[in-house]
This record gives structure tokens, C-alpha cells and sequence, in this order.
């Protein structure tokens, strides 16, 4: 029984996953839920009615969760950009372009925040 629930609940994560940490979804994403969904299934041994009603539910948690991750990105950004407003406003022009090059040789290290910085720009 415990062994079951264990399972059940790592469907559930294995589920979730993919959705919190890449909200925006590719093919992978989309084979990986197919994957957990099926798990599940067998798991709880789910009809076919039962799994259609499962991934439509999870199907709507998804597009939930990723407009508000979009709604949070926005809002990172926008207080991003009051921050870089007020670092020019403090900041000499030479500071700020030092600045510049200090946060895009940061980002040579580590693709995401380079990505994330270009978003911003």
C-alpha cells in the first residue's frame, strides 16, 4: 500500500514537473506528460473515461500555471527594467556600459541568464 502511494505520488511530481520548471512546453514536455498520464493510469487503473477527465484536468492546470508563470516573467522584467532606469540615473555612462559587460560576461557562463538578459534588452 505504501509502496502504491509512493508511486502514486511520484506520477503526480513526474506529472507537474515538466510544467514548473520549462512553462513554455515543447514536444518533450508533451511526451513527457503523455508518459506520466499513462503511468498513472495503469497505476490507478483508470477507465478511459477516468483518463480523458484526468488529462483534460491536467491539461487545464497546465495552461494555468503557465499564464501565471508568463504573468510573473512580465512582471520580473518590468521590475528589471525600473532597475536598470535607476542604476542609469545613479551610474555614469561608463559605469553603466562596465555594468553591461560585467552581466553579459556573467551570462557567457550560464545560457539561461543570457537569454533572460536578452528578454530584457
Amino acid at each position: 500500500m505504501n509502496k502504491k502511494l509512493t508511486s502514486i505520488s511520484l506520477a503526480f511530481v513526474f506529472l507537474l514537473t515538466p510544467v514548473a520548471s520549462h512553462p513554455q512546453q515543447n514536444d518533450t514536455g508533451s511526451a513527457d506528460r503523455k508518459k506520466g498520464i499513462e503511468h498513472m493510469s495503469k497505476e490507478l487503473g483508470l477507465s478511459a473515461d477516468q483518463r480523458t477527465k484526468v488529462e483534460v484536468i491536467f491539461d487545464t492546470e497546465r495552461k494555468k500555471v503557465e499564464a501565471i508563470f508568463n504573468e510573473e516573467k512580465q512582471k520580473l522584467q518590468r521590475v528589471q527594467q525600473e532597475t536598470r532606469s535607476s542604476l542609469q540615473g545613479v551610474l555614469t555612462p561608463e559605469q553603466m556600459n562596465k555594468l553591461d559587460q560585467k552581466m553579459r560576461q556573467n551570462s557567457k557562463h550560464d545560457p539561461k541568464k543570457k537569454q533572460d538578459r536578452e528578454n530584457r534588452i
